[in-house]
């Protein structure tokens, strides 16, 4: 809670203490907003630094995730409680809204299957769209490539399955997007599924099953089945990824008694 605090107190002298040139946040975001009554931001303009603050924060988000959670995936929860809590704060929305554009721009370019891109891994342009990282020697290693979309599958799965139903505050990034992401995987076409799509889907379903579930019930259970049972079966080569998702749906079986 402490790291909490330090950066609410930067992000609040940002806003009301520290002088920086105003900004439109509207260069920052997806959707077009008008002034919200009752908004504590309705101004067309918010300071620089603020902003600048956000975006450093996300970028720390990032690589918490991509540094910590591919190993140790537990470890992502208590990063999407404080990326949540930021971004749900009253006091950082625009006109009553989120500016977690930010923060998904950035997961867009790290970790691009969770927002429906595909590609081969056998070509550069595939690697490429599906986030694979470069080095100056070429690209990184596929068991690095590999860990990486492990933190960031877990971790976008920390921040879009949160619990807001006893908060204030909405939730900047609801279940709602966290489906959208996991249809768009599973309704990839056989020919196109790859190793990196199974990866992030099954680190986005560990760990997170039975939160899913109470956000979903019933249809949850139906799209457990197409993440863990249809879509390996489907891709043309069982990957260790594809073959990791099956497992998956075996654990499941074993451990919370669930039948897919």
């Amino acid at each position: 809670m402490l790291q909490i605090a330090a950066i609410q107190a930067l992000l609040n002298e940002s806003l009301t203490q520290i002088p920086s040139v105003l900004v439109d946040p509207s260069n920052f975001i997806t959707d077009q907003r008008e002034p919200v009554e009752g908004a504590t931001h309705n101004e067309p303009q918010l300071p620089s630094l603020f902003l600048y603050l956000l975006n450093q924060f996300s970028k720390a988000i990032i690589n918490q995730f991509i540094q910590e959670c591919g190993g140790q995936p537990k470890t992502a929860d208590p990063i999407g409680v404080v990326t949540a809590m930021i971004y749900s704060n009253k006091a950082y929305l625009w006109r009553g809204k989120s500016l977690i554009d930010i923060l998904m721009a950035k997961f867009r370019v790290a970790c691009p299957v969770v927002f429906g891109y595909r590609g081969s891994e056998k070509t550069e342009q595939g690697r490429a769209r599906l986030g694979w990282k470069r080095e100056s020697s070429g690209w990184i290693s596929e068991q690095l490539h590999i860990n990486q979309m492990k933190g960031l599958a877990v971790g976008y799965a920390s921040i879009a399955l949160r619990d807001f139903s006893k908060s204030p505050n909405t939730n900047p990034w609801p279940p709602s997007k966290y489906w959208t992401s996991l249809a768009k995987i599973v309704n990839t076409p056989p020919t196109e599924i790859s190793n990196t799509q199974c990866v992030v889907l099954r680190s986005m379903l560990e760990h997170y099953e039975e939160r899913f579930m109470n956000f979903y019930g019933t249809a949850a259970i139906a799209a457990l089945r197409k993440a863990l049972v249809e879509f390996p079966a489907k891709a043309p080569e069982k990957s260790p990824g594809a073959f990791a998702l099956l497992g998956l749906s075996e654990v499941l079986k074993l451990n919370a008694g669930i039948e897919l």
